[in-house]
């Protein structure tokens, strides 16, 4: 609610300064890096990971993301493709995928204030290379692989976005980049299973039906990030 009312007043203070905005017309790309923060958690998964002696997920996890956006000519629209790997989990490797599309509120040279929502897909997994149940424990002497826990599903992201280009090199600006939004994880159930890697390229997940002990928690929490944005004009 509290995120709704500002997106709100921040529309309706921007509507009034639209017409004063000089117009930026041209097409660019924008390159973005930087670090996002979140605050939905899984409770369940934590409260397992402690009882066997494990890392618990971070209550704020960090991850690095990296994001390729473009905005049409004589366009408002920016569309966009965000990658995001956790940086801040011992056992816990997570990927985000996300595809954006966001309306500027504010559009000028050297500024924009954007709104609109990503879409994308999650994927989670955790080591089990410590202390497990004696179920888990059998499954892993039976298959001798290491154990795992891995769980995917469906991301959405509504957001305020914002962008600040102080730097112009020709077709060329560098600038800095904020972000809030609303992270909504829509899991699936934490499967079990083991890696895999007697093709000798890469190590895959091969799931295992039982047990069936996890949870299905999906996570909602406030997401915010920062970071360096480079612009570059192509028309």
């Amino acid at each position: 609610m509290r995120l709704a009312v500002l997106f709100t007043i921040v529309f309706l203070a921007s509507t009034r300064l639209l017409a004063q905005a000089p117009v930026d017309s041209t097409f660019s790309l924008l390159f973005n890096g930087g670090v996002s923060f979140t605050h939905a958690n899984d409770p369940h998964i934590n409260r397992w990971l402690a009882k066997y002696g494990y890392p618990t997920e971070p209550h704020v996890p960090s991850s690095l993301h990296f994001e390729l956006s473009a905005m049409p000519v004589n366009s408002r629209q920016m569309y966009s493709v965000r990658v995001s790997v956790i940086n801040s989990g011992k056992n816990l490797t997570s990927f985000n995928l996300l595809l954006g599309m966001y309306t500027a509120l504010i559009k000028d040279p050297k500024f924009l204030l954007m709104a609109g929502a990503g879409v994308g897909f999650h994927r989670d997994i955790i080591a089990l290379n410590g202390d497990m149940p004696p179920e888990y424990k059998q499954l892993a002497a039976r298959y001798n692989k290491p154990l795992g826990l891995r769980r995917g599903g469906c991301l959405i992201e509504p957001a305020l976005r914002a962008f600040w280009f102080p730097v112009n090199i020709h077709q060329l600006q560098l600038g800095l980049f904020a972000g809030v939004g609303v992270d909504m994880d829509f899991n699936s159930r934490w499967r079990l299973g083991y890696f895999d890697n007697s093709k000798g390229k890469a190590s895959h997940f091969k799931r295992l039906t039982k047990p069936s002990d996890q949870q299905r928690v999906s996570e909602y929490g406030l997401a915010y990030n920062a970071g360096l944005s480079l612009r570059l004009h192509l028309l």
